[in-house]
């Protein structure tokens, strides 16, 4: 009768390490194509099915071997059960493990622009899905001046090491969870800032302008490549389209003033008229 108990206590604790497996592969499914909170709440579970699973396995598993005689037989079988269920455990782990990389993989693959290393317009999405719509954002919109006639006279491959040059160098104006950086076209990039003043939005595009604005050295050529940078701050509820429609007329206004310039979109707050004010050569 004992060692009946000592197999069936084996055979349970199988049972719930099985379970276990089972039940977080299940919840790990399609994990990545889930809702943030979804995710988030599926990860706990995960936690506790996994802690559960293991913590009733192991007791079970320790009470079934020491209750085992000394018999070779049985202690042998026993332990090639319980060391089996590790084994299932060890695999489940691996395989979550490597669904998380890739994972993460395809959100690099989706949302990293593969040129210049910077977020793309997916990532764009990403951010304004995820963006408070009361917070306060500051919103820059660089385009890089004359590039259309390097790209056309130089070829693309000039132009692709440029923009991969441009890139590189606004990296370093990325601050994760306050700044980000995106690439929404050719030659155009965007600097989404939070809780940026005007007064900081309008050193941060000097800053860029001085970065940017500059000679390169592109294989058997040396350019002088300027930009211009637009620049409007939220107000309120957060529209995104608007915001990038403000920033991008706004760079257009800079354009018109000179290369390596800024211009800020200002809205009145009693004044229902738009007013394009402040702009600055970088030095």
């Amino acid at each position: 009768m004992e060692e009946a108990r000592n197999y069936m206590l084996t055979i349970l604790s199988i049972l719930i390490g099985v379970l276990t497996v089972y039940s977080t592969l299940r919840l790990t499914k399609d994990f990545s194509r889930q809702p943030q909170r979804t995710r988030a709440v599926r990860s706990s579970l995960v936690v506790l099915v996994i802690s559960a699973g293991l913590g009733g396995m192991h007791l079970l598993g320790r009470r079934a071997i020491t209750g085992f005689t000394t018999e070779g037989r049985s202690l042998l079988i026993s332990l090639f059960l319980y060391m089996l269920t590790l084994a299932g455990i060890l695999y489940l782990f691996l395989r979550i493990r490597m669904i998380l990389g890739e994972r993460d993989q395809l959100k690099e693959l989706a949302y990293r622009d593969t040129l210049t290393g910077l977020l793309n317009k997916n990532g764009m999405d990403h951010f304004w899905d995820h963006c408070k719509l009361s917070e306060q954002l500051s919103v820059l919109y660089l385009d890089l001046n004359r590039f259309k006639s390097i790209n056309d006279t130089l070829g693309h491959h000039t132009g692709d090491l440029l923009l991969e040059a441009v890139g590189t160098s606004l990296q370093q104006f990325t601050c994760k969870g306050k700044r980000h950086i995106f690439r929404v076209g050719g030659d155009e990039f965007v600097i989404i800032a939070k809780r940026c003043s005007r007064k900081e939005s309008e050193q941060l595009a000097l800053k860029v302008l001085e970065r940017i604005t500059r000679t390169y050295k592109l294989e058997s050529h040396e350019l002088f490549v300027s930009a211009s940078v637009g620049v409007t701050i939220s107000q309120g509820r957060i529209d995104p389209k608007q915001l990038l429609q403000e920033a991008d007329s706004a760079m257009y206004s800079a354009k018109q003033l000179g290369s390596g310039r800024y211009a800020v979109y200002k809205q009145e707050s009693r004044i229902p008229s738009v007013k394009l004010v402040s702009s600055s050569r970088a030095q």
